[in-house]
């Protein structure tokens, strides 16, 4: 019975060192994800510093989806300027809201007649040219929504761009800051 005292002796240190190695693999996940949390601001409390968090929000969220092309929405106001508000090339659209704070989301919708299928690159205009800003729409029965965040602040002109068309939308103005 020696022999049979001796395995079982083994498989036992065996196991506790596998459930020691268990252990520590666990703590570290533990402390790897309270980090990584804490260091991109996701926690409650928001010790950690990172842009764009606060204590408390700076403008109430919306209360309702992107909106709809073609129907106003009582609480977001797309932009209204003359310039703005017509269709170009066949392209017509929209931002809400038009003022934000650095980096919070600024929802871009509109229609294309004619462009289902089409992708289009959101540009914004810089030094008086249009740059694309690297982010795409598709468009699906006639519409197209996205989003950008942008930390330039002052006024930016923002527009889509149909480049298998050559076509562009009308300009829209949001004011950052």
């Amino acid at each position: 019975m020696d022999d049979e005292d001796e395995r079982s002796e083994q498989v036992r240190g065996a196991l506790v060192k596998g459930l020691v190695a268990l252990l520590a693999v666990a703590v570290v996940i533990a402390l790897g994800t309270v980090l990584l949390v804490r260091t991109l601001g996701l926690d409650e409390g928001g010790s950690g510093e990172t842009v764009g968090s606060a204590t408390e929000p700076s403008e109430p969220l919306p209360s309702t989806a992107l909106p709809v092309p073609g129907e106003e929405s009582p609480s977001a106001s797309p932009s209204a300027s003359p310039s703005e508000s017509g269709s170009a090339d066949g392209i017509a659209l929209s931002v809400s809201p038009p003022s934000v704070g650095p980096m919070q989301r600024i929802n871009l919708t509109g229609t294309y007649e004619g462009g289902d299928n089409a992708r289009l690159e959101v540009q914004r205009q810089e030094d008086g040219a249009w740059t694309n800003f690297g982010v795409d729409a598709g468009v699906t029965a006639g519409t197209f929504q996205t989003y950008v965040m942008s930390g330039r602040t002052g006024e930016n002109l923002f527009r889509v761009f149909d480049p298998a068309a050559r076509k562009g939308s009308n300009a829209v103005t949001v004011t950052i800051g």
